[in-house]
This record gives C-alpha cells, sequence and structure tokens, in this order.
C-alpha cells in the first residue's frame, strides 16, 4: 500500500510540472518583425505627411505669386491701353501740327 501511495504520489507530481517549456523564439523574431514593420510604416507616413504639407505650403506660395502675376498684368493691360489713347493723341496732334506748318 506504500508502494502504491508512493507511485500515485509521484504519478501526481510529474503531471502537475511542465515537461518541456515551449520554444517561442518564432513568435519572439514575428513580433519584433512585426514591431520593425509598424515603426517603419509610421516613419514613412510622417515623412509623407510632411512632404504634403511643405508642398501645400510651396502651392498657396506660388498661387500667391501667380494672382499677384494677374492682377500686375491686368494693371499693364490698362496702362499700355491709356498709353495707346494718350499716343493717339499726341500723333494726331503732331499730324495736325505738321498740317498747319505745311499749309503756311
Amino acid at each position: 500500500m506504500r508502494l502504491q501511495a508512493l507511485a500515485v504520489l509521484c504519478l501526481i507530481a510529474t503531471l502537475s510540472q511542465p515537461v518541456f517549456a515551449r520554444n517561442i523564439l518564432n513568435e519572439q523574431t514575428d513580433a519584433a518583425t512585426a514591431r520593425d514593420a509598424v515603426g517603419d510604416a509610421m516613419s514613412k507616413l510622417t515623412d509623407l505627411e510632411q512632404k504634403i504639407k511643405s508642398q501645400e505650403a510651396l502651392v498657396a506660395q506660388e498661387q500667391a505669386k501667380l494672382k499677384q502675376y494677374q492682377s500686375d498684368k491686368a494693371q499693364a493691360e490698362k496702362d499700355l491701353e491709356n498709353k495707346k489713347v494718350i499716343f493717339e493723341q499726341k500723333s494726331k496732334l503732331l499730324d495736325d501740327a505738321w498740317k498747319q506748318r505745311n499749309d503756311y
């Protein structure tokens, strides 16, 4: 009986202990690789967001320049028309002066 009791105790002690520790090296490697991939993706996203922000600022600056150029062009066109009118008036006065001179 003692032998049976001892055998049962040994069996219980053996079954309650883990036989081997599970090797989790593959899972650790996979998790580290996935973590690195997340870090790389976050870095890429941050980089792209910064590039977009810079490009948007550049576009806004260029649009402001374009608007100014368009305004300057409109003013230059008005100036040209005014100068053409003045030129035509002065040319007419000169023609009249030549006619008067030649009439004397």
